[in-house]
């Protein structure tokens, strides 16, 4: 994992960040992980290791699936999610 340091301004302290912005897939609710997983076994490929499968049809299939049957919290977090994996 790739970290970024911010120093502080007094110069004594840093903190270790992962690189990767946007949410952490564990901060979304249970309905876009509940979508996630059923997008997944859909897809008949495998989003955690094909960015074509994870920003092509798994994403089609996620997306569709959350504005369909979460709440609107939830599909923001979601698409944010993707749209940051997927940029």
């Amino acid at each position: 994992m790739r970290l970024v340091f911010i120093t502080l301004i007094a110069g004594v302290s840093a903190v270790a960040l992962p690189a990767s912005p946007g949410p952490d897939v564990a901060s979304i609710g249970q309905c876009p992980k509940d979508c996630w997983n059923e997008s997944a076994a859909q897809a008949g490929c495998d989003p955690n290791t094909d960015d074509d499968c994870l920003c092509g049809i798994f994403f089609d299939l996620v997306t569709t699936c959350v504005s369909e049957t979460c709440s609107i919290p939830d599909n923001l977090a979601a698409l944010d999610f993707l749209d940051g994996a997927c940029s």
